[in-house]
Formats: C-alpha cells, structure tokens, sequence
C-alpha cells in the first residue's frame, strides 16, 4: 500500500480550483484569463541578446549558462577579467568608453566557426589575443551590444548602455585601467556554452559606465556598515573653468626683423669675405619687415637705432613712404598686439614670397601676445 504525496495532493487542489474558475470566466462569456508575462531582468535580456546576435550573424548556437549582472569599480576591474582575455575598447556616446573582455575559449569558438564552419574541443595553445582575433570579433561584438540595447529597454540600472561600439583591442590589458574614467561600471557576465555538438565553455565579461548622478546598489554579499547619523549632502562645487588665456600672454614669440632680400650669383656668394661690405637698396631703412620665424610678415618697420643697439620702429600704414619725417609708431610701452594691430598687414602678404619655401609661406594671422616690444636688438 502506497501513501499518497501531500504535495502532489495540495497541488493538484489548486489545479482543479484553477480551473473551475477559468470554466466559471467562460460560463460568464469571458476570455480566459491569460498569465502574466515575467518583467524583464538584466540577465534574461542579456542571454537573450548574446545569443540572438551569434545565431542572427553566424548562425552559432550560443546557450547562457549563467549570466550574473553587477557593479564595481574601475580599480575592481582588472581583477574581474578572465585569464589572458582578448579586451577591446568601446566608443560610446560622447567621450564615454566601455570594455568587453572575452576568455580564449570564447575567441577560439567565434574564430572557428568562421574559418571551419564548426567549433571544436581541442585544446588550446596558451597566447596572447592578436589583432587578426580582434577583427574576427568585432561583428559578433557590435552585433550584440545592438541587440542588447533593445533588450535592456525598460530595465533598471542598465539605461545608459546604448551607442556602443568596437573602438580597439588592447595586447595587455593594465593600460585599460588609464583609459577608462573612474567613474562606477555597470558590469554583465556571461558563462556561455557556445557551439554544437563540440562546444566550448567561454567567459565574456562587458563593462560600461555607470551615468553621472546614478549610484550604484550596494553588492549582496557587502557587510552592511553600522549605522550613522546621516549629514545633508553637500552640493557638488562649480566646475572651475581653466583659461589658457593669461599663460598665453606670456608665452615667447620670437620675431625676425628683416631690411631686405637681395638676389646674388654663386660667385658673388663665394666671394663673400668677413669684412666686406654689401651694397643694400636706400629703401631697406625704411620698408623693413617683421616676420616670424616661418617668413610671415607682421609689420613694416624703419630701421634705426635705440638705447645704443639696432632697432625697427613699427610704421603706420597710411603714412607716406617718402616723408621720413612721417610720425611712426614706437614700440616703447606698447604691446606687440596693439603696435601690430596699429600697423596693419602689408599689402603684399598674399604674394608667395620667392626667398623662401613654398610650404614655408603663411599668410597674415592676429597673433594675441602680451609682451611689450622694446627694441629688436640684432
């Protein structure tokens, strides 16, 4: 004699009153009334966009054994990698950058399927993630992070995981540490069993940034801390704007100041001795130009003499050439800027100039610099 099983009893109550009351709904001219649908959790969304991106792109059967969702740190990162993992750097939206990190037997399904149509079991040789692996899989990498944008949709904490893609691979992953922003990561791990009927077991682990202002729950297994009296949060202090505007004035530039340019033979060049004296135009004391050290011309300038050394007195433009007595524009107690902007841009800059290399040649910029000119010594 047998003893009948309690449970099977009790559910088999409920069975039967579960269906009186659906005969009961149609008796009354109703729809049976149809289960609810379960809410969508980060791993149901996550192995079924892992898998429905290899079966869309390659036709791999691809299973989530276990996909446990999570949230750490940058510094906890490098500790949550697999071993010797293939890590690739994702451009998101912005300037916000993600990591995937695949294991090798993850790499050696996606490699095998495409070179051999198959996946094996055989062992793997210990090596480093190349950039042929990489390339081989970007598409399996942009394609999930796609469908797994549209399955996240309407889930908790994973909002912000749209726009995601292959940026780079990296051979050693310490640099990722330096790349990332430390900022909180929201974190998908997967144990896949990829392949059929050899399959392999692979780890893939995604990692993106958590939005600002967005804070991360607390792990399960944490320790709670003791209780404390809350303080008022303190606002957050205004970004400080950095002005690169006063280093700038006091960066030095250096000028050339030049009273002429005159073509000689080789033979007069070869015969140039110390000592010797060189024949100048009379016009080169009074059209002397300032250039910088690319051959770009700031101003005209008279050649003359200050405090003892050689000096260029910057000219005013709608002054007439042949007056020498025509006012001019010291440079003593005004800035570089201003005397420039008094003294305007020779009409001939947009002339190349034949003394110097065409790509040497640029033509007249308002360059803002702060330092007085005094005297051009030379």
């Amino acid at each position: 004699m047998t003893q009948a099983d309690p449970n099977s009893h009790g559910s088999g109550v409920l069975r039967r009153m579960l269906q009186a009351k659906a005969q009961a709904r149609l008796g009354q001219g109703g729809a049976p009334q149809l289960p609810a649908t379960a809410p969508p959790t980060p791993a149901r969304a996550g192995a079924t966009a892992i898998g429905r991106a290899a079966d869309r792109l390659y036709q791999l059967p691809v299973r989530a054994l276990s996909v446990q969702p999570g949230a750490l740190t940058l510094a906890e990162l490098p500790e949550m990698l697999p071993e010797l993992p293939l890590v690739v750097v994702l451009q998101g939206p912005g300037d916000l950058l993600g990591a995937i990190a695949l294991c090798p037997q993850a790499v050696a399904a996606l490699v095998e399927w495409q070179a051999l149509g198959r996946v094996t079991s055989r062992g793997l040789e210990r090596r480093r993630p190349t950039r042929s692996d990489a390339l081989l899989c970007a598409d399996f990498i942009n394609a999930f992070l796609t469908d797994l944008t549209a399955e996240m949709e309407g889930v908790e904490g994973f909002e912000a995981i749209a726009g995601y893609r292959f940026l780079t691979h990296l051979d050693d992953p310490r640099p990722l540490s330096l790349m990332l922003e430390d900022r909180p990561l929201r974190s998908l791990s997967f144990h896949l069993a990829m392949g059929a009927p050899d399959m392999r077991e692979g780890q893939v682990l995604l990692a993106l940034p958590q939005p600002a202002g967005a804070a991360l729950r607390p792990r399960p297994d944490a320790t709670p801390a003791l209780s404390a009296p809350v303080a008022p949060p303190v606002p957050a202090p205004a970004p400080v704007r950095v002005s690169l505007a006063a280093p700038m004035q006091e960066a030095p530039v250096v000028v050339t100041g030049v009273l002429c340019r005159k073509r000689v033979s080789l033979a007069e060049l070869r015969g140039l001795l110390a000592g010797r004296l060189m024949a100048l135009p009379r016009s080169c004391l009074t059209q002397a130009t300032l250039e910088t050290a690319d051959g770009q011309v700031l101003a005209t300038a008279k050649f003359g003499e200050a405090e003892g050394c050689h000096a260029l007195r910057l000219r005013d433009p709608e002054a007439s050439d042949a007056d020498d007595g025509a006012p001019t524009l010291s440079a003593h107690g005004l800035s570089l800027g201003a005397a420039l902007g008094a003294a305007g841009v020779p009409a001939d800059l947009a002339q190349p100039d034949p003394f110097r290399h065409a790509a040497g040649a640029s033509g007249p910029a308002d360059l803002p610099l702060g330092r007085d000119l005094t005297v051009l010594r030379g």
